[in-house]
């Protein structure tokens, strides 16, 4: 209260003569730390500490779209969603942004502007997982992800009939993304320059071990590091951020959507008429359709759609940190493999921690797949694949 205050002091000529000088002194020096401190805040900083609607408008801005605006009962109505970076590279949380996150908060009304309830929510599970930082203590984080600035990103919902009952009307559509923002960012190194790690710091912090000794260990274990580090150069890398270098959050709206969905027409009703009418009575000549037996429904529906599967599967390594605290559990992975069978949009449902998180999702994108197949077609899909870390499981060298 005192800076805002000060802040907001008018100094005029009269005031001047009666302000003694030592007072006069202290205005000066409040208002040049006050200065001192505007000019050292950031780009991000501004973004995130200005009104309600200016950070929504620097932050990023939301278009929602259809491919049409009148759809037939029962159609699938997709929904497409561009989010426009603004002038700030910001790191948010990837379920903020992941496919079902973004659309989680969609607003349906009717033409009476009654606000349509879902029948399932959109959910997107955002875990926290702790992870080692560069100081080499474990930090408590969520996934992240890095929108640059200027950039957009697409994102689509297949059909949010899914979600809403649509009955034939008129619906007014908006969307809301409560995006927080955070400082800093972790990106999780590989488990074995992590194990690598924590023997250099035992030896580095070993006062028995003889100068020379140390000196020839800890330039092996660099040396091992950058050469993991180099061989996996080229893989993608999940950044996280750490939960305490949470900054705020903005709420950004996007434009409004009418779509409109058709009655159902009457030639339907009038073809099952004919098909009931006396003069299309032929039960006793009609051949009888022969009922499909079990195994013909389940011949028939597996050449329709198809789960994805395993071309070959990589098991994860046990890391050294669970073994030595007999840290045991299921790691389970929510993961969208695409058409091609490639795994993308890893995300780990479960945070047993010790690496085991980390080890799951790095043998999971050593493994390739057959993608799932719809209709002779195959499509991306989305699954859940666990994996279990047993001690007993784990062989000796």
């Amino acid at each position: 209260m005192i800076l805002h205050n000060i802040g907001n002091l008018k100094i005029t000529p009269k005031s001047l003569k009666n302000l003694p000088f030592c007072c006069l002194l202290i205005v000066f020096i409040f208002t040049g730390c006050l200065g001192g401190t505007q000019t050292t805040v950031t780009q991000t900083d501004e973004a995130v500490s200005s009104s309600e609607t200016e950070t929504s408008q620097a932050l990023a801005v939301l278009q929602i779209s259809t491919p049409k605006t009148n759809y037939a009962a029962n159609e699938a109505i997709p929904l497409n969603l561009n989010i426009q970076n603004g002038k700030f590279d910001l790191l948010v949380p990837f379920a903020s942004v992941a496919t079902r996150g973004a659309f989680s908060h969609i607003t349906v009304t009717d033409a009476n502007g009654q606000t349509i309830e879902p029948k399932h929510l959109i959910t997107q599970e955002n875990p926290q997982k702790y992870v080692v930082g560069n100081d080499g203590k474990s930090v408590r984080c969520v996934q992240g992800f890095e929108l640059k600035a200027s950039a957009n990103q697409e994102l689509s919902l297949k059909d949010i009939q899914k979600y809403f009952q649509l009955q034939p009307g008129t619906y007014n559509l908006t969307l809301t993304i409560d995006l927080e923002v955070y400082r800093e960012s972790i990106i999780e190194e590989h488990p074995e320059v992590l194990e690598l790690r924590k023997d250099l710091a035992r030896i580095q912090n070993d006062p028995n071990l003889q100068a020379a000794a140390k000196t020839d260990a800890v330039s092996y274990y660099q040396e091992q590091i950058k050469f993991i580090q180099e061989r996996h150069k080229d893989v993608v890398k999940d950044i996280y951020l750490p939960v305490k270098s949470r900054r705020g959050k903005a709420p950004i709206v996007s434009n409004g959507i009418t779509i409109t969905v058709e009655p159902e027409t009457n030639s339907s009703n009038l073809q099952k008429q004919d098909e009931t009418s006396p003069e299309n009575d032929k039960a006793d000549t009609a051949p009888t359709k022969k009922p499909l037996e079990f195994a013909d429904i389940i011949n028939q529906r597996a050449s329709e759609w198809g789960p994805p599967k395993y071309k070959t599967r990589s098991n994860p390594q046990y890391p050294k940190s669970a073994k030595e605290e007999k840290k045991e559990g299921t790691v389970v992975l929510q993961v969208i493999i695409d058409e091609n069978g490639i795994p993308k949009d890893i995300v780990a449902l479960t945070s047993l921690g010790f690496g085991l998180e980390a080890a799951a999702i790095e043998a999971l994108k050593k493994s390739t797949f057959h993608p799932a197949m719809k209709n002779g077609k195959p499509i991306s899909k989305e699954v859940e694949i666990p994996y279990a870390f047993k001690i007993e499981d784990v062989v000796s060298p």
